[in-house]
C-alpha cells in the first residue's frame, strides 16, 4: 500500500535535499549566481512575494494537483493527496501514452488534430487546445526556464537537466491526477505529453523567446499557496496561475493585463515608480470539467464556465496579495497574502482564506512546501 502512496513523501525528500543546504554552500551558489552572465529572465531570487515562494516542489505541486481546485469528485478520495493510489493511476495513463499510434487511430486523427492540436474552433467540445497553448506550452515553458534559473541560482550542476526531470515528475504528476484511474479512451495525456509539454521546453530554450515574454509582456508566475488541511486531510489553496502586462504607456505605468490559470481575467494595471503595483481584472473561470456531448469513441471533457473578479498588488511582478471573488459555490472568496505582507517576528509568513458558507484557513512558510490550514 506504501508504494502507491509514497509520491508525496518522495516530494517532499526531495524539497529538503534541494533547499536543505549549508550556509557555507548557499553562500557558494550565491556567488556564482552572481558571476553568472547568462540572463536570468523568470527567476529572480526576491525576497518577498510568490518569488519568495518559488521552488521546484512549489512548481510540482501548484501543477500536479492544480485541477483538483475544480473537480468535485465526491469520492472516497476527495484531495487527500496521501491516500491517491499514485501506482494503479498511472498504470492508466502508461498504457495509453505507451501506444500513441494505435489509441490515435481508435479516436481519430482528425478528431484529435482538430480538437487538442490545432486552434480551428472555440466552441464547446472543440477547445481542447485552449490549455494546451496558454497552460502546457507557454505556461509549462516559463515553468521550465523558471526552474533552470532557480537551480542555476542555487549552484546545482546541470541545471537544465535538473528542470527537465522536475518538468517531467510536474506533468506527469498532473495527468495521472485528473486521469484518476479513468479507464475510458482518452488522447488528453498525449497532446499534453508528447507534443505541448515539449514544445513548451524547446520554445522556452530560447533567449531570445524568454526575453520577448518576459520583458516585453512581462510573464510571471503568480500561483497559489498549497496548504493540507489538518482537520480532513485534504490539499487546499492549489493552483498554477500566470500574469502577463503589456505597457499602454510610454512611461510603463499603465498596462493592459492577463491573470490565466483556470481562469482567463483581463484587466488594467497601475504601477508606480519604486516597483509597486495594483491590478484589477474580470473574466470567467473554469467551474467543473464535464463530459462532452459526441457520438464518437472515447472520452472528452470540456469545462462549464462561471464569473471571477481579482484585485492585485505586486512588486517587482512579485505578487504580494490577491483578492478573488467569484460565482463558483466552493470559492466566492479567496484572499491570499505572501510573504512580504505580514511578520511574526523573523518569519514573513503567507496567510490565506477562501470559501462561502465553508471557509478554510491557513498559513504557509518560506522553505516549507506545504503549509498548514483548517476548515470543512
Amino acid at each position: 500500500m506504501l508504494r502507491t502512496r509514497i509520491i508525496p513523501l518522495i516530494l517532499l525528500l526531495f524539497y529538503f535535499v534541494s533547499v536543505g543546504r549549508t550556509d557555507n554552500e548557499q553562500s557558494d551558489a550565491t556567488t556564482v549566481a552572481r558571476s553568472d552572465t547568462t540572463p536570468y529572465f523568470f527567476y529572480h531570487a526576491l525576497p518577498y512575494g510568490t518569488q519568495a515562494n518559488y521552488n521546484p516542489v512549489n512548481v510540482i505541486i501548484n501543477g500536479g494537483y492544480g485541477i483538483l481546485q475544480i473537480i468535485d469528485y465526491d469520492d472516497e478520495y476527495d484531495r487527500k493527496i496521501f491516500t491517491y493510489p499514485y501506482r494503479e493511476w498511472g498504470g492508466n495513463v502508461w498504457e495509453t501514452v505507451r501506444h500513441p499510434l494505435s489509441t490515435i487511430n481508435e479516436f481519430g486523427w482528425w478528431r484529435f488534430i482538430s480538437t487538442e492540436v490545432l486552434p480551428l474552433t472555440i466552441k464547446g467540445r472543440g477547445n481542447q487546445w485552449v490549455p494546451n497553448y496558454f497552460l502546457h506550452m507557454i505556461g509549462g515553458g516559463m515553468h521550465f526556464r523558471a526552474t533552470e534559473e532557480w537551480y542555476r541560482y542555487h549552484g546545482f550542476r546541470a541545471p537544465r537537466l535538473w528542470s527537465v526531470g522536475t518538468m517531467l515528475a510536474y506533468h506527469a504528476l498532473s495527468e495521472i491526477v485528473e486521469n484518476r484511474g479513468n479507464e475510458e479512451l482518452t488522447v488528453d495525456h498525449l497532446a499534453d505529453l508528447l507534443i505541448f509539454d515539449p514544445a513548451g521546453m524547446l520554445l522556452f530554450s530560447s533567449d531570445r523567446v524568454c526575453r520577448f515574454f518576459s520583458e516585453t509582456l512581462n510573464l510571471a508566475e503568480w500561483s497559489m499557496q498549497p496548504v493540507i488541511n489538518v482537520k480532513n486531510g485534504n490539499l487546499e489553496n492549489m493552483g498554477q496561475f500566470y500574469v502577463a502586462k503589456y505597457p499602454l504607456t510610454k512611461e510603463e505605468n499603465w498596462h493592459v493585463m492577463a491573470h490565466f490559470g483556470l481562469h482567463g481575467m483581463f484587466g488594467v494595471t497601475h504601477r508606480w515608480a519604486d516597483g509597486e503595483a495594483l491590478s484589477f481584472a474580470g473574466g470567467f473561470l473554469v467551474e467543473e470539467l464535464i463530459r462532452a456531448a459526441q457520438e464518437d469513441t472515447g472520452r472528452v471533457l470540456t469545462a462549464t464556465l462561471t464569473w471571477r473578479a481579482g484585485v492585485f498588488y505586486d512588486r517587482d511582478n512579485s505578487l504580494l496579495a490577491s483578492l478573488m471573488v467569484s460565482t463558483a459555490p466552493e470559492y466566492r472568496i479567496r484572499l491570499n497574502l505572501y510573504p512580504g505582507i505580514l511578520k511574526l517576528g523573523t518569519l514573513s509568513p503567507g496567510f490565506f482564506i477562501s470559501g462561502s458558507k465553508e471557509w478554510v484557513v491557513g498559513m504557509t512558510i518560506q522553505y516549507i512546501p506545504l503549509g498548514a490550514g483548517w476548515g470543512e
